[in-house]
This record gives C-alpha cells, sequence and structure tokens, in this order.
C-alpha cells in the first residue's frame, strides 16, 4: 500500500509557488562577505535553501551534463519540470511513517552531507520504493514467506539518496576552513557559485548511494531490534562482474545473507550502496594501479598494496570516510549489533557520531577468492579488523588460563580511566557486594563448610542426594564409577547454558525445576536413559556413537520443549552434544580409543599424577581446551575459537590477537564440575589459583544490581546483545577482575584464608547464589539485568 505524495502547500518543506519562480532565477554571486556559522546552519535551513534554489551546483549529480543536454534535444525546460511533483507519485508507507517519526529525527542535525527531507521536497534528493532482489547467492536462504519468499526472491525497501552538502558543517568535520573547502571545490570543479559565501548548500556531481533495508524499517524505532549493518563501496569490476582480485562482491554477498537473516529473526539488516568507484579516485586510477601492482618486481604483494595506490594517484584514499554515517544517523539507527565491515576507518566514522558498535564482522577466509588474499592481508597489516589468528603464537596464548586475567585486566585498566565504552565503574559501591556476599554464606553455610562451586550442586535441589544413591547401583570398581560421574558432568555442563526464563522442566516426582538446576535434572534424566550411550546394556555411560546420532527431536522430547515450553538455543545445544562426539574420536590421548567417552579423563590424570597422587589443573585444563576445541560453534565470520571475543580498543595495529579476549567460561564451569569426582579418587590438583571467577551473568548481574557498574546507555536494560558484543565483552571482563577483588575482602572478613576458601567456594557461597537473590529481588522472573541472545552454547 502506498499513500500519495502530492504537493504540499508548506513551503518550508515543498516550496511555495512564489518560491517556486525563484528557485531557478540565475545566480547573482555575491564574493566576499561573511561565513555562515556551523552551529547557526541546521539540516531544517539546508531543506528551505534547497527548496528556495539557494545552493551551488545543479540537481541530477553526476547525470548533470546528460541533462542539460536532453533538455535541448528535447525542448523541454527540466528545471522547472523537476520543480513539480506528479499527482501519480506515492510514498511508501512504512518509509513515510518511519522518517517522519520525531525520533528519527532525533540526530538529523548530525547530517552534513544530505537533506533529510530530501523524499518530501519540491525537487527530491531522496526516493523509496519496494524490490525483490533475485541473486544466485540466495538459494540455499530459508524461504519464511515474508522477508524471503517461496522462489527465494528477497523482499527490500530500497531509497535512493543523492547529495546535499552543508559546507559550513562539512568542512568543520573534516578539519578544513570553509574557504578553504570552497577554493578546493572550485579548483575541481570551476563552479563560481561555490565560492560565495551566501551559499552554504553544495550540490556535489558525483554518485550519491543507494539504501536496502530488509525488514520494516519502523522497526527501528524499538531499542530492542537487532541491527545488522554494512556500509559498501561500489566496485564494478566485483560486484557486478565477479573479478577476483578483491573481496567487494564476496563480502556484500555475505552482509546480504547475514542481513537478511537478521530480518528473519525479527530484527533489521540495512545495506548503503556508496558510489564511490576505487576508493573514489575512480576506475581509471585503479586500472592504473592494478597494472602497477601486477608488474612490479617481485609481483603482486600485500606490501606494496597502498604504495602503488599512492605511486599512481598521488594519494592512497580520496574517500572521507567522516561523511559516511550521515546515511545512518538520517535512519535514526543508534546502535548497530552486527556491523559487517573490516574497515578501521569506517568503525571509527561511525562511532563517532556516537552510534554504537557491539560487534564486528569479518568475512570468512571461505569467502576470499584466490587472487584478493593481498589485498586482504594488505588491509589487515595497516589495521583492518579480523577475526582471523593463524599465528601459532597467538592461539596458543588464547588458550592459557592465565591470558584471561591479562587480558580482562586491560579492560580493568581502561575501567580504572572512565575509558570504557559501555559501562562507568563505580568502585565505592564494592563494599556492598562484598556484604552481600558475606550475608548470603552465613546464612547458608553458617559453618563455612562450602562445597566447590560445581554442577554437583544443581544435581543436589530439594535436598535430593541423587548422584550418591545413583553411584551406589552401579555394580563397577572406584574408577569406573568416576568415569561415569566425569561422562555425566560434562554431558550436563555443557547443555547448561541459558534456556529461557519460559522454560521448566518437571521430573518423575512431579517436581518442578528452571534456569540451571532445570537443565541439572533434565541431563540427569536423559542420561539414566541412555540418550547419550550407543550401549543399550550400559545406558548410564556417555560415548562418542551415542552423540554423534543425537537428534533435535530426541533432546526436545528429554527436555519437554512445547509451544507452551520453550527452551532458548536448542539446536545449539544439540550441536555442540554432536561435535563432543567428533572431538572424542578426534582426540584419543585424552578420550580413550575403543569406546571414546569424557570418562577417559579420569585415566589420563591418573596417567599424569605424581606418586602422592598430585596433579596441576593445567593438565586438566590441557585435556579440555584441546580436546573440545572443536566442539564450539563457528562465529559469524566463519571462526571456531570458542568463548573468545574481539574488543575494539584494545586493538594494536601489528599485533595480531591484541584486541581478542578469552574467557573459556564453560571450560572453566566444567573443571570446577569435575574437581569433586576425580578428589574422590583421591588426586589432588594444585595451581587451583589459575582459575578465575566465571564470567557469566550470576556474578556479573550482582555487579550491575549493587550498582558497581553502571551502563552508560540508560536504555541497555531495555535491549538484548550477543553475547559477542563489546558490552558484554566488557560487563564479563570486568566480573572476572572484580570479583577477585570480592574474594580476598570476603575472605578478610571471614578471617579464612585462601586454601581455607579458595575461589571454588567464595562463588558458591557466594557470589553466584548473591547474584541469584538480588536478581529475584529487583525483578520478579530472576532475570539477568542485562538480557543475552542466547543460543545455548557459551553464556
Amino acid at each position: 500500500m502506498t499513500t500519495s505524495a502530492k504537493r504540499s502547500p508548506d513551503s518550508a518543506v515543498n516550496g511555495s509557488s512564489a518560491t517556486k519562480k525563484a528557485k531557478f532565477a540565475p545566480p547573482s554571486i555575491v564574493f566576499g562577505g561573511p561565513e555562515t556559522s556551523s552551529a547557526d546552519y541546521n539540516w531544517s535551513k539546508l531543506h528551505a535553501d534547497l527548496e528556495n534554489g539557494h545552493f551551488a551546483g545543479a540537481y541530477g549529480a553526476s547525470n548533470m551534463p546528460y541533462l542539460g543536454l536532453s533538455e535541448v534535444r528535447d525542448n523541454v525546460d527540466l528545471r522547472e519540470w523537476h520543480n513539480r511533483r506528479s499527482v501519480d507519485e506515492v510514498y511508501v508507507p512504512s518509509l513515510e511513517e518511519y522518517l517522519k517519526h520525531e525520533k528519527t529525527q532525533a540526530n538529523w542535525d548530525k547530517c552534513v552531507t544530505i537533506d533529510p527531507m530530501g523524499m518530501f521536497a519540491g525537487t527530491p534528493t531522496v526516493a523509496g520504493t519496494t524490490a525483490i532482489l533475485n541473486l544466485r547467492e540466495f538459494d540455499d536462504f530459508k524461504r519464511d514467506g515474508t522477508i524471503v519468499d517461496e522462489d527465494g526472491g528477497v523482499h527490500v525497501t530500497k531509497m535512493g539518496v543523492e547529495y546535499a552538502w552543508n559546507i559550513p558543517k562539512m568542512s568543520e568535520r573534516i578539519g578544513m576552513s570553509q574557504a578553504k573547502f570552497r577554493n578546493a571545490i572550485f579548483k575541481y570543479c570551476k563552479n563560481p557559485e561555490v565560492l560565495d559565501p551566501t551559499r552554504n548548500v553544495f550540490l556535489p556531481p558525483v554518485g550519491g548511494a543507494t539504501v536496502y533495508i530488509l525488514g520494516d524499517p519502523r522497526l527501528l524505532l524499538d531499542d530492542k531490534t537487532e541491527v545488522a549493518v554494512r556500509v559498501h563501496d561500489e566496485c564494478n569490476g566485483s560486484d557486478v562482474f565477479g573479478t577476483d582480485i578483491c573481496t567487494c562482491r564476496p563480502y556484500l554477498m555475505f552482509a546480504l545473507k547475514h542481513a537478511v537473516e537478521c530480518a528473519q529473526r525479527g530484527g533489521v539488516g540495512v545495506i548503503v550502496y556508496f558510489r564511490k568507484e576505487g576508493r573514489s579516485l575512480g576506475e581509471v586510477t585503479k586500472y592504473r594501479v592494478y597494472n602497477a601492482r601486477k608488474n612490479q618486481k617481485g609481483g603482486d604483494s600485500a606490501e606494496n598494496y597502498f604504495v602503488q595506490t599512492k605511486n599512481i594517484a598521488g594519494v592512497v584514499d580520496a574517500r572521507f570516510q567522516q561523511m559516511m554515517p550521515d546515511i545512518l544517523v538520517w535512519l535514526g539507527i543508534r546502535r548497530i549489533d552486527w556491523l559487517l565491515s573490516m574497515s578501521n576507518e569506517k568503525f571509527d566514522a561511525i562511532t563517532s557520531v556516537g552510534i554504537q558498535v557491539m560487534q564486528r564482522i569479518s568475512l570468512p577466509d571461505s569467502y576470499v577468492p584466490k587472487h584478493a588474499d593481498i589485498e586482504i592481508n594488505a588491509k589487515v597489516a595497516s589495521g583492518y579488523h579480523t577475526d582471523e589468528v593463524d599465528a601459532e603464537v597467538v592461539q596458543d596464548s588464547l588458550t592459557k588460563l592465565q591470558t584471561i586475567r591479562e587480558k580482562c585486566r586491560d579492560i580493568y585498566a581502561l575501567a580504572k580511566q572512565d575509558k570504557l565504552l559501555h559501562f562507568e565503574l563505580k568502585a565505592d559501591k564494592l563494599d556492598l557486594v562484598v556484604k552481600r556476599t558475606v550475608d548470603c554464606i552465613k546464612k547458608h553455610y553458617p559453618t563455612l563448610d562450602i562445597p566447590y562451586h560445581s554442577r554437583t550442586r544443581h544435581f543436589e535441589v530439594q535436598g535430593k542426594e541423587t548422584i550418591p544413591t545413583l553411584a551406589a547401583t552401579w555394580p563397577v570398581d572406584a574408577v569406573e564409577k568416576c568415569r561415569r560421574l566425569v561422562d555425566l558432568v560434562t554431558v550436563s555442563v555443557l547443555l547448561d547454558a541459558g534456556a529461557g526464563s519460559q522454560w521448566k522442566f518437571i521430573d518423575a516426582s512431579g517436581d518442578q525445576f528452571s534456569r540451571s538446576e532445570g537443565l541439572a535434572v533434565a541431563s540427569l534424566d536423559m542420561f539414566k536413559q541412555g540418550m547419550f550411550s550407543s550401549d543399550s546394556c550400559v545406558p548410564c555411560r556417555v560415548n562418542s556413537s551415542g552423540l554423534k546420532q543425537l537428534s533435535v527431536a530426541e533432546l526436545s522430547h528429554g527436555f519437554q520443549v512445547s509451544n507452551t515450553n520453550p527452551m532458548v538455543g536448542l539446536a545449539g545445544r544439540v550441536g555442540v552434544l554432536q561435535r563432543l562426539g567428533e572431538a572424542l574420536e578426534q582426540t584419543p590421548e585424552y578420550f580413550g580409543q575403543e569406546v571414546c567417552r569424557p570418562g577417559h579423563l579420569v585415566d589420563y590424570c591418573l596417567k599424569n599424577a605424581n606418586e602422592a597422587k598430585e596433579v596441576s589443573i593445567q593438565v586438566l585444563w590441557k585435556a579440555i581446551i584441546e580436546g573440545y576445541a572443536s566442539i564450539w560453534p563457528t562465529t559469524l565470520s566463519g571462526t571456531r575459537r570458542g568463548d573468545v571475543w574481539v574488543y575494539n580498543p584494545l586493538k594494536k595495529v601489528g599485533e595480531p590477537g591484541s584486541d581478542m579476549v578469552p574467557f573459556h567460561k564453560l571450560s572453566q564451569w566444567l573443571i570446577l564440575s569435575l574437581l569433586e569426582p576425580l578428589q574422590q579418587l583421591g588426586l589432588k590438583f594444585t595451581d587451583m589459583e589459575l582459575l578465575t571467577p566465571l564470567p557469566e551473568y550470576r556474578n556479573g548481574g550482582l555487579l550491575v544490581d549493587t550498582g558497581v557498574l553502571v551502563p552508560r546507555n540508560p536504555n541497555t536494560f531495555n535491549m538484548a546483545y550477543d553475547v559477542g558484543s563489546e558490552l558484554v565483552i566488557e560487563w564479563r571482563a570486568m566480573t572476572v577482575m572484580l570479583i577477585d577483588e570480592v574474594a580476598v575482602k570476603v575472605r578478610k572478613a571471614l578471617n579464612q584464608t585462601e586454601e581455607q576458601m579458595p575461589l571454588a567456594k567464595v562463588l558458591q557461597g557466594g557470589t553466584w547464589q548473591a547474584g541469584r537473590i538480588i536478581a529475584k529481588e529487583m525483578r520478579a522472573d530472576g532475570s539477568p539485568p542485562i538480557k543475552i541472545r542466547s543460543d545455548g552454547t557459551v553464556f
């Protein structure tokens, strides 16, 4: 459905009949005179000047010469023609409603390159329509009937945008005086009007941009809406003809794929296509550079990628990315959940106008054409974002327990300088966390006989001693009993990610459970039924064959999932367990050869213990971090690195991995949960201090709910975040460091040593329990203060 675009009598938008006569009168050039202050010249004044014809340049952008010639050929005054709107014109209703909404317009004063009301102007600089995209890369899209039709066509709303430069504000943004700005334009355009200081609008003779919106644009009015964005600069050779010297079309298609998937999840995907061929150097210059690169001594190389551009063009890049975010500001975008761009210049430009970028997604290696690796390597070396880290030394560092605190400490240092992007640190409130933790310990463990924070605690809900009772029924020796407990605990821990506030589980006794306890009881029930074993004669065991053949339907039945009892991330949990089965078979040194099972970790630890049965926690950590490396899902960028995320403020150019922060929460949770059965076998673990506080939403929620960590954005609590967003990374890193400090103060308050009350007991006694209690006090459903989009695998 569309609405008419008939002319409005409001001259501020469409111009009155009086202004129509004056609009295209021959210009009266006035040289000299005072410049207009950038503070005084806002978008509404720019729009009025355009309506009144008081600008430099001409409508039509790069088509201006053709318009002039066709006007003579066809004997029609096109300036007059373009000054009237046809009664047959219409607006796309969703666009009209969205662009006229006060929330969309809230930051329009930041726009310096476009007329925000250009779609409704007498001579428009913006137009929108609907379309269906059909590309071969879309063949495997899910047909949902709304975003993607049954034929695979992708429904979009698209807008063409031509530029209207605000000279006072634009010169200020790029750091030039108005005089220098005007003279620079005049030198190349030879348009004397641009030298007139009373003309503050310039219509540049360049290509504009096209905006493709997937999903209803009005959803952007809701702060909770998930948003995926790519800002793409034109590359005709790759985008249209598929040349393989660069990654432009592959990245565009990759971004479109994730924009579609974001829209199908109820979000909005936005692709902005800028006409900036060859970094605005043009195609002729671009091809000259290509020839120089290909024919230089030694052949094309990443080292000379930018050198040859400078040699040929005189400048490496003619774009001014400071102008680029105007389209996003105009669209009212305040937060980008997924920025599908590796460009450091684009990222800096977007964040400089106050748009939050929660997570950047680099192009997967599998998308890079065989001759484009030089380009991508050169860009990464210059500071472009990447999720790929091939250096073995970096990979080794990211899997070490010590690195978790090291990287979290870097973020903590920023917090102390008040340089976090998303949180303020209120260190004076930490004593409240300590008091709540101490009070919780005294109430639940008055004798300070605190067990380890462990998955076993969740099996003991409502006073049921299920594990000892179950183990007593197994007619096997102590080592095999320990193996079976390790089997059970491993599967149960890997299923222990947020299930959502609506999910419940009812056991055979009719008792109802939710959250972690519900997941534990359900996993125990499935374990006893033999769901994770391929041997019906030994149901209470986990082996690789049983895991690999597990289906979504089986796990759904085991968790009692239904339309009225939904679970978050069910498919993700199945994927983890299936990949666990494969991992067990790939690493026999940890998990055995004939019957591959998690329980063979028992044999591995016994083998590596000394005569006193002492073994370093790093022995167990090595088996888990290496043996289970392949179970984690890949990121959108195609990497599989587990609970390791990118935090841009830590990036150091030339230092691969400097911006990556490891947490390994589930791996550490698994270690804590394995300690009890292994210690019951007589093993004594050393180096326990290397384990960190678990960076999860109970420990972290305690810090937010007590006001130690205060979100800078007051709408933070109304939104939802992916686990890889920089807000969540800050939250989790601060949790690691601050709970460390809380543990020291709690021991002091209770007169305990670290040996008497290790971190695992502080967590159980403890911060995790206190976090759950305060969450229930503050929210009826006991949910964490910050909402996470969970896939059931990490958080």
